[in-house]
């Protein structure tokens, strides 16, 4: 059996995410659940002092802890990129994806992960589509959880030029396969 790893966001649906297994928090979500590894790769100088001071909490529980973290001084940029021939990165949760695919997880689900437009998020989207889709193109099952996330979907849930609901959004068939491994939304919120 292939190993999997949940990697968890802060968006509306992480207090869904199973509490067992690999699990990976996005930034400070340590601050609200126990996480396996923390992965934070913002630069707080370009941000104000309440998310630096926010961030500096969520490293001393970390370490508290005895659970990893990971940020931009140990992060195995280097390596994910000539190993994945990838260097596009948009957010934090591109660069989860990337180092459980440069790790060798068989599995990747996403908690929390919506990506929701109208925000910094919609500027991000397109990176977290890519590595989503790298992974599901790399043979590696990707499940995403929650009705609200716009990962892997279109503008308007409809395949362009068909005019038809995208497969994988079906609440009659959420399964969607590439041939080797699925790729699935999983509704519950």
């Amino acid at each position: 059996m292939s190993k999997s790893v949940t990697i968890i966001g802060k968006g509306r649906g992480w207090e869904n995410a199973p509490q067992d297994g690999t699990c990976w928090g996005i930034t400070q979500l340590i601050c609200r659940r126990p996480v396996s590894r923390v992965i934070d790769m913002n630069d707080y100088r370009l941000w104000g002092e309440t998310e630096r001071l926010e961030a500096e909490r969520a490293r001393a529980l970390a370490v508290e802890r005895g659970v990893e973290y990971v940020d931009l001084s140990n992060y195995p940029l280097d390596a994910v990129i000539v190993s994945l021939g990838v260097d596009y990165f948009t957010s934090t949760v591109d660069y989860a994806i990337a180092l459980a695919i440069y790790e060798g997880y068989g599995a990747i689900t996403l908690y929390g992960v919506n990506m929701i437009s109208g925000s910094e998020y919609a500027y991000q989207k397109p990176g977290v589509d890519f590595w989503c889709g790298y992974a599901v193109g790399s043979g590696i099952a990707l499940t995403v959880h929650g009705r609200i996330s716009s990962v892997m979907k279109t503008r308007d849930g409809l395949l362009y030029g068909y005019g038809t609901e995208q497969p994988s959004l079906r609440a009659d068939s959420p399964t969607f396969s590439n041939g080797k491994n699925p790729a699935r939304r999983v509704y519950g919120f």
